[in-house]
């Protein structure tokens, strides 16, 4: 009897671990049928960019029931809940502490960039840090020309400290997001870095990629997107994720577990595709069908999924849950 009520708990987590991943069964898509033609209310347009909307299902909120609290690094380090330092005074160029001060849980993510320390560095992976945890974390430098304490003065703790961060700036453009992932390299990263800056005239004296704010233009073009694209989605609290499109293709994919995680990140989400599109993107001629055929492969199965993922995209998984994913196109 033991054995049979054994094997009955351990089926019962398996099909409940399985029903949580981010699939299609658990996932509304914009289309619908054998027609790829995005509904509606599935979809939007702004200048270079075109969302596809994921929603939830039902099975979806039931998985994902009693999750808990989950906050931004952004907010995190807003509210002093959590700590980013070097991994000692003489710093690491590729690594960072992050150490929780909150009762809630931090979600970190790739791409979110954080300024002070020795150098300003960009987040390269996904990471969830528990209440109280510290965590160190696989970083990537986006300020070629400086190994010293900001001149803002919030990098320096006392004498002998670890350099602090205290600033967060937004999740990087898109292109170095994917370049973190197929190539997992410092020199290319920075290449990408050196790149935007030229193109948005920000060159700075550090190359740091947090100077593309310096330009009024990129501002005000970044801030026109997020409202056209902020305001189409705050009437619907169902979507757990996007895809987004300029030109001929896919510039990338983010879905979460629930729709609050959706909204919390999705600024910033928007932000890395906005910067992609203004600085290479066309006007969209992608088709729907090409957008339905990528995602029916992204979310076809688990280990479809895996394999995609594995050299274009990312996912975070806790307790054997999917909680985030983000790919790539090819």
């Amino acid at each position: 009897m033991k054995k049979i009520m054994l094997y009955s708990t351990l089926a019962f987590l398996f099909i409940n671990n399985a029903s949580a991943q981010l699939q299609k069964d658990n996932l509304y898509t914009p289309f619908a049928g054998t027609i790829p033609m995005a509904k509606t209310d599935y979809v939007n347009s702004y200048k270079k960019i075109k969302l596809y909307y994921i929603k939830a299902k039902p099975s979806l909120y039931q998985a994902f029931k009693g999750m808990g609290n989950y906050v931004t690094l952004e907010k995190a380090l807003a509210s002093g809940k959590i700590k980013v330092t070097e991994v000692s005074s003489g710093g690491a160029v590729n690594e960072l502490i992050f150490q929780s001060a909150s009762k809630d849980t931090i979600l970190v993510s790739m791409g979110d960039i954080v300024k002070g320390g020795k150098q300003d560095r960009v987040v390269e992976t996904d990471a969830v840090v528990a209440p109280g945890q510290t965590l160190k974390l696989p970083v990537y430098c986006v300020e070629h020309g400086r190994w010293s304490g900001s001149s803002t003065g919030n990098a320096r703790g006392s004498s002998g400290a670890a350099a602090s961060f205290t600033s967060y700036h937004s999740n990087i453009n898109n292109s170095v997001r994917k370049s973190m992932v197929k190539y997992k390299s410092q020199s290319k990263v920075w290449d990408e870095v050196a790149r935007i800056n030229t193109l948005n005239g920000t060159s700075t004296s550090t190359g740091t990629y947090t100077a593309v704010t310096q330009s009024a233009a990129y501002n005000k073009d970044i801030k026109d997107y997020k409202d056209a694209f902020t305001k189409a989605m705050s009437g619907d609290s169902t979507i757990v994720g996007v895809l987004a499109v300029t030109g001929d293709r896919i510039i990338g994919c983010d879905i979460y577990a629930t729709p609050h995680l959706f909204r919390s990140n999705m600024a910033n989400i928007l932000n890395s595709y906005i910067s992609e599109a203004m600085e290479c993107g066309t006007d969209v001629t992608i088709t729907d069908a090409a957008v339905a055929k990528y995602l029916d492969n992204l979310l076809a199965s688990e280990t479809k999924q895996d394999n995609l993922l594995e050299n274009n995209g990312r996912s975070l998984k806790m307790n054997g849950k999917k909680i985030k994913i983000t790919a790539f196109d090819n």
